[in-house]
């Protein structure tokens, strides 16, 4: 019987994420700009129809293509947003994987609110001594 854990290798690249993220954001961050040029050619030409029920149907149509479009460009740097940080999460986690294979104190969180997480199986690592009991409890 085949290993289910070998079938389902896993492999993220977090610079893409990032790189990723970025884009959505700043996309997102053009959007509102290019959507408020809609209106003003959309009303001019729904002023010449004047009369006609095309007039209105036409201004109502670019207003809500513009409202959703806005809508789409705020849930396009929502995910953006995300995208950075479960980047910074996977960058975050490796580097707390490396610095306790190193024999440093994993952490946990970013910047100064990063706190040391205690090893609550005790680990040793391969060339260290053995901790005495006064030491594996201290842990």
């Amino acid at each position: 019987m085949p290993n289910p854990d070998l079938a389902s290798q896993f492999t993220v690249n977090p610079a893409a994420l990032d790189g990723c993220g970025q884009s959505a954001q700043h996309i997102a961050q053009q959007v509102p700009g290019e959507t408020a040029k809609i209106v003003g050619p959309s009303d001019q030409a729904s002023a010449a129809l004047k009369g006609w029920l095309t007039a209105g149907a036409l201004h109502d149509c670019s207003a809500n293509w513009k409202t959703l479009l806005d809508k789409l460009s705020g849930e396009m740097a929502g995910c953006g947003t995300r995208l950075v940080q479960t980047a910074a999460g996977y960058r975050q986690g490796e580097q707390s994987v490396y610095a306790h294979l190193q024999g440093g104190s994993p952490t946990v969180g970013t910047g100064a609110q990063a706190a040391a997480v205690p090893d609550p199986w005790g680990t040793v690592l391969a060339g260290e001594a053995t901790p005495t009991a006064a030491e594996r409890k201290a842990r």
